[in-house]
């Protein structure tokens, strides 16, 4: 599959409000050498209700009969699928209060197979632009303990934290403790990192800051008020998230965002930049990130 647009910095794809979504006007899908389909106009893709469950990851698939179509995420073979989305169980933020609990697709997660992360499942994330001008991508969500079956990004599951271990990445038992390097080691088995300290801030920013969860949230889903401008869910305030201090050459351990016991300073921009990484506890979890596919300049 070969997707021609007349943006590159942008995907094709453009969320319309909080449940619906267009092609780009120009937009033109090959496969094999063949036009299969193009958009002179914007186009608004046909989405069966059904489908649109909070919390669900959406792929959009180019059917036999040269159609654009929306379905659940892993229900068609991969080379069909041109791109997806996420429909979060709650609004991004647009200000610094924190983001709602009305259902809506997360603009920023739109991905298409010429404009996603470089990791092999964009699924479950979501693209920030750095100081730079370069992209990074971000999990929506917290690692959870089955993250061999579910990925990394996850709605609706139990996040794995230093009490409840995720399973080994040989897929037997789970692992000893959920310190810096098993954090690092699970995220690297699917093609991620933990974010640096300047991801992090720019990811979480948007959270109504200095305030917490009122109790270890367990699993991951809406926490609103700590919903990020990127549609980052439970950014801060409901576990640490394990991250580096952003150094190229020899990255320090760090942990982002504060927990559920720290409201009074959990935020954005919270963080302990040189964190003992032995550490493994039940206020201490992972997120991850990945490096854009085609860097846009």
């Amino acid at each position: 599959m070969n997707i021609i647009r007349r943006d590159s910095s942008r995907p094709i794809f453009v969320a319309a409000g909080r449940d619906a979504i267009f092609v780009r006007a120009g937009t033109e899908i090959h496969d094999n050498g063949r036009l299969r389909v193009g958009f002179a106009e914007d186009f608004l893709l046909p989405i069966d209700p059904a489908v649109m469950a909070p919390g669900a990851d959406l792929d959009i698939v180019l059917t036999q009969d040269d159609r654009l179509t929306v379905v659940a995420a892993k229900t068609a073979a991969p080379a069909y699928v041109a791109g997806g989305f996420h429909f979060a169980p709650g609004g991004n933020a647009e200000a610094r209060n924190g983001g709602d609990s009305i259902p809506a697709i997360n603009p920023c997660s739109i991905w298409d197979q010429g404009f996603r992360p470089s990791c092999p499942d964009p699924r479950g994330m979501f693209a920030i632009m750095l100081a730079d001008g370069a992209r990074a991508w971000v999990d929506i969500y917290k690692l959870g303990v089955d993250h061999l079956a579910d990925g990394t990004s996850r709605f609706g599951v139990t996040i794995a934290d230093g009490n409840d271990l995720p399973k080994a990445i040989a897929g037997k038992g789970k692992v000893d403790r959920l310190d810096f390097a098993t954090a690092t080691a699970i995220l690297a088995h699917h093609g991620k990192q933990p974010p640096t300290y300047d991801e992090f801030r720019i990811a979480a920013f948007g959270v109504t800051e200095k305030t917490a969860a009122s109790r270890d949230p367990k699993i991951t889903g809406l926490d609103a008020p700590r919903t990020s401008r990127f549609g980052m869910m439970q950014a801060t305030g409901n576990l640490w998230d394990w991250g580096t201090d952003g150094d190229p050459d020899n990255p320090c351990a760090s942990i982002l965002g504060g927990s559920w016991i720290s409201g009074g300073s959990a935020g954005s921009r919270y963080a302990n930049l040189d964190y003992w990484p032995g550490s493994s506890v039940e206020n201490l979890g992972a997120r991850g990130r990945s490096d854009h596919l085609n860097p846009a300049n």
